[in-house]
């Protein structure tokens, strides 16, 4: 639908109109005495002298010396030559369970060693304080952790745990020796 002339001529007039009106109202502001009052003031102030900013401290250089050490995201070197063998490795889901089995390795320490005919005997402690002694073959931890040497600073073990495509693999863990005073723990 097209505009009247008329119409046309009227919208035209009024875009003028208001075109004229804000540029004639920046030209002039209406408050320009208060304007060069502020601006005079503030020129007559005394200029504020700063405090002198403080000297940063010179900071040496760090040198990153450990990226000629091993990963922590390989495994180390002790473990390299242990073989993780899927091939007929199965836990005995039919053998009766031992007592430490109910526990986590993380919550049980070997607290000492015996020595009985030759043989040595390690001594392991759950978090309730129940001791237990354990030798080459017993089982403790909830993954199926099998002893195959016990030692004066620590026992030695062999987990048994799911490879993730549905077979398993052994695992080597340490139980180490607790020294009088620490909480113990599980070295891999």
């Amino acid at each position: 639908m097209a505009l009247s002339r008329q119409r046309l001529r009227s919208h035209w007039v009024l875009v003028l109109v208001a075109w004229v009106m804000s540029a004639t109202s920046c030209t002039q502001p209406a408050n320009s005495e208060e304007l060069e009052v502020f601006i005079q003031t503030a020129l007559g102030r005394k200029p504020v002298r700063l405090a002198m900013r403080p000297m940063v401290a010179r900071v040496d250089r760090f040198v990153y010396s450990a990226a000629g050490l091993r990963s922590p995201f390989e495994r180390p070197p002790a473990l390299e030559a242990w073989a993780p063998s899927s091939e007929g490795v199965a836990p005995e889901f039919l053998r009766k369970k031992e007592a430490l089995e109910s526990s986590l390795l993380s919550d049980l320490s070997m607290v000492g060693f015996l020595s009985f005919d030759g043989q040595i005997l390690g001594l392991v402690e759950t978090l309730e304080g129940e001791l237990f002694r354990v030798s080459r073959g017993s089982y403790l931890g909830l993954n199926y952790g099998r002893i195959w040497r016990v030692r004066h600073g620590g026992i030695d073990l062999v987990e048994i745990v799911p490879s993730g495509d549905g077979g398993w693999i052994e695992r080597p863990q340490t139980l180490a020796l607790r020294q009088h005073g620490e909480g113990g723990g599980v070295l891999q």
